[in-house]
Formats: structure tokens, C-alpha cells, sequence
């Protein structure tokens, strides 16, 4: 046996990735569950899926209605219709399990864009918290497309960041349709990445104006999307992205925007928090304009007012962290709106004045449509968002901060804990 080869491959990049995909291996040995709803969800539609290879055209048109109501795409399902002809059930997850390789490393190649100064190492350790998600190690040994939708969102990414650096308009322009591509790509296959492309339009504007390249962007767009209209306005599967399974509700009190708005505001606080030092985000808050500050606690408070997300003990339809924590310890969401302010005033201090961002946090809330607000649309995607996307000065936050990992992977080993735990005990 060549111990030198071995070596060579646990000290590079490629190995310190398969140290942590043999945890997600370990994990699907003893059936992880993290999510919970993970393997039930899997199961749930893995039975349409074999439907698909009985009549397809009779499966297409079902899929999606009545009883067969999903948010899900059909196209992923179709292709685990496709390889259970070849290939056994275990085989296909033992396979789907490499997504978690795949999106680490693809997460590695946007950081080395993003972050050029910074030596490998750290940028294989920030990647590498995506095998510490409960999303990632759950939908990796339990396939779903959310998480194959996040893949190709990642690829998009990439390319988008490419796009960004170069200078040269024809290039620009060729980049533009990688991204696009891609994201539109990863929309059919979990369409609530869809709404990114609002993002992406902000920045497409401010490249090429209304010029030629433009035309030839939304045409192309345009080109690519119509299967998916076709789709989405031929089914009832529209219904299904708002409602709420198990419970009659209204589409107004579905889409409450207060409910999205401070739940996921402290979801994203709760994310970004191991990225943050703690000390440099107080100073900079004490700087904040009191007229600002009036503004920020005005705004909360009238989501506070219309918010009206109901809580089960069971875990219900989601809500996060604080706001199973505010019910849990209090029994009512007092401790949650404390979080909200405070998130609010993170976001407003990170955020500062630069517009990309808060679209960016626009269309993180515009891509939960539906009335259920679970940590899985969120984990790993926030953090993913935060350090690719989103503009702040995560050097002085957090890679001139001491004990950087340790705090880092803490938070992250403490999530997949309380997750484990929730799901295995609760």
C-alpha cells in the first residue's frame, strides 16, 4: 500500500473533504435523520416517482394536484423514476450522497474567487461547514431536489462572480448566460431559487444598460422559461406553493409578509452569527443616528403588530430557532421580537447603504411563498448567500478575528446536535 499517496490525499483539499463526506457515510449507515421529515419526505415521493415509469404522460399531468399535491418539481422525480430502472433504491442514495462533495467543493471555488488574499486552508474550512448542515446531511442520505436545486444554485454562483471581476463586455456578456443558465436551471429544479433572479437583473442593468446584450439576456431568459410556465400555470401546483398541508387557511394569511419578514430576518441573524464578531458589530450599532434608529424600531413594529404565525408544539409548520425558543421558554413570541429588533439592526449595520444587499434579502423572503417557514429553505443557503453574495467586510468580522473556527464550527456542531437531538428524543 502506497502510505505516502494516502498521505498526500487526507492533506489536500479533496481529502479534507472526503474526511468530512465519510461523516455523511457514517450518518447514512445509521439512517440520519436530522430534518426530521427528511426520509418521510423522500419516501412521500419516491412512490409518485415510480408512478412516472408505469405511464409517464398520466404521472406529468397528476403530478402536482389533487391527491398528488407537491411544491416540488416533477423533473427531479422523473430522474429518480429513470435510474431505479438500472439501479437499486440504496444505490441511488449512496449516490445522491455525493451532492454534499459536490456542492463543498463548487462553495470552494466561489470562495477562492471571492476571497483572493486568502490562503486555501481557510477557505476548505469555511466550505466545509456545509457537511455540518442538518439539510445537507439529511437531503444527501434521504435525495430530494432541494438540495440538487441548491448545487446548481451554487454553479450559478460561480459564474456570477465571474461575471463580476471581468471587465471586457463580450465576456461579460458570455458569463452572464452561464449564470443565468444555471440559476434558471436550479429553478426547475426547486423553483423557489427563481426569485433570485431578481438579484441578478440589478446587476445585469447596472453591466449593460438597455443595450443589445440586454435584448439577447431576456430573450434567452425568455427561451428557457417557457417550459416552466407552460408548467406551473397547467397544474395546480401554484396552489400548493402557498398553502399550508393539513390546515385550511386563507392565501392572505399564507402569504403574510410579517410573518416571512420577522421570521426570516431572524433566521438570517441567527445564521450569520458565528461569522460575526460580536464586539465590532456593538460598536458599530452604538453609531447608529437615532432618527435611523426611530425608522428601524417603527418598521418592526408594525410587522410585529400583523404578525400572527401560529405556534405547535409538535413543531407545526417551522418558525427557526428563536421563535421555537420564545414558545418554548415563555409561551408567546415576546422573546422573538426581541430578536427581530435586534436582527433588524444587524441587517441595517451590515447591510449599510449598499442596495444589492437588500435586494438580495428581498428575494430571500420572496422565495418562501408558501405559509410553512422551516430551517431547511434557509440551511445552508443564508450562509451560503452571506459569503458569496452579499457585500461586507468579512475580514475584519471575521478573518482577523482569534478562534475564528472554533467559533464557527461550535455553532455549527451545536445546530446538527439540536436538530439530532430534536428529532431522535423530542
Amino acid at each position: 500500500m502506497n502510505y505516502k499517496y494516502i498521505k498526500n490525499l487526507f492533506s489536500s483539499k479533496l481529502g479534507i473533504f472526503f474526511i468530512f463526506y465519510l461523516s455523511i457515510l457514517i450518518g447514512f449507515y445509521f439512517n440520519e435523520n436530522a430534518l426530521g421529515g427528511a426520509e418521510h419526505d423522500f419516501l412521500h415521493h419516491y412512490q409518485f416517482s415510480q408512478k412516472f415509469n408505469i405511464d409517464f404522460l398520466e404521472m406529468f399531468n397528476r403530478f402536482g394536484n389533487a391527491d398528488m399535491a407537491t411544491r416540488n418539481s416533477p423533473i427531479f422525480w422523473i430522474v429518480i423514476a429513470l435510474l431505479n430502472k438500472f439501479l437499486t433504491i440504496e444505490t441511488i442514495r449512496i449516490l445522491n450522497s455525493l451532492v454534499s462533495l459536490l456542492i463543498a467543493f463548487c462553495l470552494y471555488n466561489c470562495l477562492k474567487i471571492k476571497f483572493k488574499n486568502q490562503n486555501e486552508i481557510t477557505l476548505i474550512l469555511l466550505s466545509s461547514t456545509v457537511f455540518l448542515s442538518p439539510t445537507i446531511r439529511s437531503l444527501s442520505i434521504w435525495p430530494y431536489n432541494q438540495i440538487w436545486g441548491l448545487l446548481l444554485f451554487i454553479l450559478s454562483i460561480y459564474y456570477f462572480l465571474k461575471f463580476k471581476e471581468i471587465t471586457n463586455k463580450n465576456i461579460k456578456f458570455r458569463f452572464s448566460l452561464k449564470f443565468l443558465f444555471f440559476l434558471i436551471l436550479s429553478s426547475y429544479i426547486h423553483p423557489s431559487f427563481a426569485v433570485f433572479i431578481l438579484y441578478y437583473i440589478y446587476h445585469l442593468y447596472s453591466a449593460f444598460r438597455l443595450s443589445k446584450y440586454s435584448f439577447y439576456i431576456i430573450t434567452f431568459c425568455l427561451i428557457l422559461s417557457i417550459p416552466f410556465f407552460m408548467y406551473l400555470f397547467s397544474t395546480n401546483v401554484v396552489h400548493a406553493f402557498y398553502s399550508a398541508e393539513g390546515i385550511d387557511i386563507s392565501v392572505s394569511h399564507s402569504l403574510n409578509l410579517s410573518n416571512k419578514i420577522i421570521i426570516i430576518s431572524t433566521m438570517f441573524l441567527f445564521f450569520i452569527l458565528p461569522a460575526i464578531n460580536i464586539k465590532k458589530a456593538i460598536a458599530e450599532i452604538k453609531l447608529i443616528k437615532f432618527k435611523i434608529l426611530l425608522i428601524i424600531l417603527f418598521l418592526g413594529f408594525i410587522n410585529i403588530y400583523y404578525f400572527n404565525f401560529p405556534y405547535f408544539e409538535s413543531g407545526g409548520f417551522g418558525g427557526g430557532f428563536f421563535y421555537k425558543l420564545s414558545n418554548k421558554l415563555f409561551e408567546n413570541n415576546l422573546l422573538l421580537y426581541f430578536f427581530f429588533i435586534i436582527s433588524l439592526i444587524t441587517i441595517f449595520v451590515i447591510f449599510g447603504k449598499k442596495i444589492n444587499n437588500y435586494i438580495l434579502f428581498l428575494a430571500l423572503i420572496l422565495s418562501n411563498p408558501q405559509f410553512t417557514i422551516y430551517n431547511k429553505y434557509f440551511d445552508p443557503l443564508i450562509f451560503i448567500l452571506f459569503l458569496t453574495l452579499f457585500k461586507f467586510d468579512i475580514k475584519k468580522h471575521f478573518f482577523e478575528k482569534k478562534f475564528k473556527f472554533f467559533q464557527l464550527y461550535s455553532f455549527f456542531i451545536f445546530f446538527l446536535m439540536i436538530s439530532l437531538f430534536k428529532s431522535y428524543v423530542l
